[in-house]
């Protein structure tokens, strides 16, 4: 009798172990269950995607992905294809190019040269600005109309930003 209370008290059921663990009660019906589950696997692309998640689209993200859609406007002698949608995607992800050890010094970008965004980097680069002036007053050129106009609309800046200080 000794052993068999001795192995007793070592067991982890001991009397009145029933009130310690109840069963979970579940008050939700099917569909509510159903929509909760919906909603969650909107959350990422799924298991085949390696649940990539929903991006948030901010303003910066929003003008890096407007950016990308008008690359054809930027470098007018590649061919881009076509975006199938207006709509910016769902799933995505943003990352940073990182160099590669191998490559050689001069073909890196400095630390002065890094930018956050992509747009921030190409209001930095001094032969884009150069190429899209060349565009512009070449645009203004061939419409005579709308360079008056502009004119106009850089005197009234000018004028309010006079009238500011």
């Amino acid at each position: 009798m000794d052993s068999a209370d001795a192995l007793l008290s070592q067991c982890v059921l001991k009397p009145g172990f029933q009130k310690g663990y109840k069963v979970p009660v579940n008050n939700k019906s099917k569909t509510v269950v159903k929509r909760d589950k919906k909603r969650q696997e909107a959350k990422t692309k799924g298991p085949n995607w390696f649940n990539l998640p929903a991006t948030k689209i901010t303003d910066s993200v929003r003008h890096d992905l407007d950016l990308i859609r008008m690359r054809s406007a930027l470098d007018t002698k590649r061919f881009y294809k076509k975006n199938e949608t207006e709509a910016y995607p769902k799933y995505f992800q943003i990352g940073t190019v990182i160099d590669s050890p191998f490559e050689c010094k001069s073909g890196r970008l400095t630390n002065k040269q890094r930018k956050k965004t992509m747009v921030d980097e190409l209001l930095a680069d001094a032969e884009f600005k150069q190429t899209t002036k060349k565009r512009y007053k070449g645009i203004l050129m061939a419409n005579p109309k709308l360079a008056l106009k502009v004119r106009k609309e850089n005197r009234k800046m000018k004028k309010l930003k006079k009238k500011r200080k």
